[in-house]
């Protein structure tokens, strides 16, 4: 793979790094490129350079366009290379790889007619006088990428952010790279040049140059609170508007009037178990009434016991590996914390023999019944395959121990009693908050995304997903003395 740079495909200057497989951590999938500071000059300067007209075509036309990208898009998403490289390089299982892969042409599709509304100039039409407020690009939007839904978190960026009128700089995630390169230089080949440039590097130094480069206008950045916490700090050393898209400790909330089924612990376990645990949106904390605890405990490791650990390419595989070797350590210093304290840890999952002899970050997945509210897995964002199952005494108390929390990203109530689930969901503190569901596969793209507290700035996806990418323009007409 390459970078692109003003419509080229180019080689990295510094050379190329390799790029580990999960799995089996000896294996190097792919060289990747890594570019210069030199290059991310370039590839700023290509963006401006390109800014005036992209940003200066009218709506309908850029709405076309950017649409238009879906046929690139579907085509690579049913590649099986492309596929395969997602899986070796980050370690998702194949089926998972699979829905990610189709994400960003569903979003070309949904997202770009959205503008013709968001982005239509507004002026009253009954009063000459009024003034007219129109919604105008930033220019050259710099976004950095996160490892665990690349091609996903990509379009929901990019395809925004294009359409609104902005050109890009985008650097990839490191430990992961190729899937995304490609499929950008694939939609930047179907854009004017300069419209759409990747760069990449294994270090922290690029983007860090990217945030702070004079040329950038706005950075939209998903990942950690740690490192979105210096995303802002450096920005604001230029007055530059940020978007961030951080972490979660997202509570679902079991009413008790809700039955245990087949069906309802395998939408728990996949909104709480997808990508190894590994998504910001994922359930972290499961609240049950006191008297049904035993009951969901047992249904949830019985489900636990069906899932098979291990390559993501291996036949029967239902969940790869963490990404890195930390995020293994990490996985089992919570669960060591809680077992600690007097938790029950239930593990019951196949992991398979080859790939843990491989030396692959494999984290069989753990239900936790009795944690402490003050346990590491209940407090921390956990970021691995690990669900609490915590009981509450009245909606009040599960409402707020919810709430008990510095994140604010996603919630969930889950009822068959409409006027509860109502009250539920106004209280719960959390940007998104769904009904009888969690998750990704619970999303929709015409709903604003994005967190309160310390989960986030601003939104993505939805009308104000696209707003996000520009600034008011207000024009005032007064007539000469």
């Amino acid at each position: 793979m390459t970078l692109i740079i003003d419509g080229k495909r180019l080689e990295g200057a510094e050379g190329t790094y390799p790029v580990h497989n999960p799995a089996r951590p000896d294996e190097v999938v792919h060289e990747a490129p890594a570019a210069s500071l030199g290059q991310l000059a370039d590839a700023v300067a290509a963006a401006r350079r390109a800014a005036p007209a992209w940003g200066g075509m009218s709506l309908d036309d850029r709405v076309a366009a950017v649409t238009a990208l879906s046929e690139p898009l579907m085509a690579a998403s049913g590649e099986a290379a492309l596929l395969e490289l997602l899986v070796r390089e980050h370690g998702k299982a194949m089926v998972e790889a699979t829905f990610e892969a189709f994400s960003p042409a569903g979003m070309a599709g949904v997202m770009p007619p959205l503008a013709l509304d968001a982005l239509a100039p507004v002026s009253d039409p009954n009063d000459p006088a009024a003034p007219l407020v129109t919604q105008e690009p930033f220019g050259v939007v710099g976004v950095i990428l996160p490892f665990n839904w690349p091609l996903g978190v990509m379009a929901l960026k990019v395809i925004p952010a294009l359409v609104a009128g902005n050109t890009l700089v985008v650097k990839a995630p490191p430990s992961c790279p190729g899937a995304v390169l490609e499929v950008l230089a694939r939609m930047a080949e179907a854009l004017p040049p300069g419209v759409l440039n990747t760069v990449n590097s294994p270090g922290v130094e690029l983007g860090e140059a990217l945030v702070v480069h004079d040329g950038i206008d706005m950075v939209s950045f998903t990942g950690g609170g740690s490192t979105g916490r210096k995303v802002m700090a450096a920005a604001a050393s230029r007055l530059r508007p940020v978007l961030l898209e951080l972490g979660g400790n997202d509570a679902a909330v079991i009413a008790a009037d809700v039955e245990i089924t087949e069906a309802l612990v395998d939408r728990l376990w996949d909104a709480s178990m997808l990508t190894s645990g590994q998504v910001c949106m994922a359930i972290k904390r499961l609240y049950v009434p006191q008297e049904k605890e035993r009951d969901f405990v047992d249904a949830l490791v019985e489900r636990a016991a069906t899932v098979s650990v291990g390559d993501g390419l291996a036949d029967g595989v239902t969940m790869g590996p963490v990404h890195t070797r930390r995020g293994q350590e990490f996985a089992e210093e919570l669960i060591s914390d809680a077992a600690d304290r007097g938790a029950t840890v239930h593990r019951p999952a196949t992991v398979r023999a080859p790939d843990v002899e491989a030396g692959g970050y494999f984290v069989s997945p753990a239900i936790i019944e009795g944690a402490p509210r003050d346990s590491r897995a209940v407090r921390e964002e956990q970021f691995t395959p690990l669900l609490p199952v915590l009981p509450y005494e009245s909606l009040d108390d599960a409402v707020t121990q919810a709430n008990s929390t510095e994140y604010g990203l996603c919630a969930s109530i889950w009822s068959n009693d409409a006027a509860l689930t109502d009250d539920v969901a106004r209280r719960l503190e959390a940007g998104t908050v769904w009904i009888n569901n969690h998750s990704i596969y619970a999303s929709d793209f015409r709903a604003p995304f994005g967190g309160w507290k310390e989960s986030g700035i601003g939104r993505e996806l939805g009308p104000d997903g696209i707003v996000a990418y520009t600034r008011p323009r207000s024009i005032i007409r007064h007539e000469l003395p």
